[in-house]
């Protein structure tokens, strides 16, 4: 089933539903924008949030400002252990309000790093909507997507357990078509994105070019490789974009 975006109740974004754990993804409505807060040191999921809590009152905005979070986990989950931490996540949530009737609006994206792993599920970047000093209404993010074909589930990965280059290939090309299908989604054009991020551990063979094709915005902007797995077992490449106004450190 094609994503199809729904008006959040603030009126400040729309958002791609998903899954109970998280969105596909969420763009600014007219008027306002996106601004990424990358957290120092990646705190853990808990203080993460309340460090998100205390800045989002600093600035003098409602909870429902957070649409979106990036994360980082200590080790890949088997399907069975995901679907326990997304419950767990999902119920963070929950105490703050952001569920709308069962509905989950945070986008999400969560990776492994190779090296300097952290020792629990930790936050790198959150994404706050707010009102906008000009027109506003053109920010997007995309959330993180792997080579999994329909359901969530290891009969729906794409090219499983073929690492070979011409896997690796196929995977990508999965991955890729997401991104496409939810920025349309969105109603933002493959040449969007200011910010493309890469997530696999593998030497991809002409990688640049297949990016490029999909997703031309490349040739500008370029795109980021995290060294970098997907959270979940038997994956092995994940990407997500974005068109974001600013960026600060908390």
């Amino acid at each position: 089933m094609k994503p199809k975006a729904v008006l959040h109740p603030s009126g400040s974004y729309r958002f791609l539903p998903a899954i109970s754990a998280y969105s596909a993804g969420f763009a600014a409505s007219e008027g306002y924008e996106i601004t990424a807060l990358r957290l120092l040191n990646c705190p853990t999921l808990a203080s993460g949030l309340e460090r998100i809590d205390q800045e989002i009152e600093r600035r003098g905005l409602p909870a429902s400002a957070l649409a979106g979070l990036q994360l980082r986990s200590p080790g890949s989950f088997s399907f069975e252990a995901f679907g326990k931490f997304n419950d767990e996540y999902r119920q963070l949530l929950i105490n703050r309000g952001l569920i709308i009737d069962g509905v989950n609006p945070i986008s999400r994206t969560n990776v492994i790093p190779i090296h300097q792993k952290p020792v629990a599920p930790s936050i790198a970047v959150a994404f706050i909507v707010h009102p906008s000093q000009g027109h506003g209404g053109s920010d997007f993010v995309i959330a993180g997507a792997a080579e999994i074909s329909g359901d969530l589930g290891p009969e729906n990965i794409v090219a499983r357990g073929d690492a070979s280059q011409e896997g690796l290939s196929l995977k990508v090309e999965c991955v890729l078509d997401i991104m496409r299908e939810r920025l349309h989604a969105l109603e933002a054009s493959d040449e969007s994105p200011t910010t493309i991020n890469v997530y696999t551990e593998h030497e991809i063979l002409g990688l640049s070019e297949k990016i490029e094709i999909k997703l031309p915005t490349t040739s500008r902007n370029g795109f980021t490789t995290w060294l970098t797995k997907p959270p979940v077992e038997e994956l092995e490449f994940e990407m997500d974009c974005s068109s974001y106004s600013k960026w600060v450190v908390i």
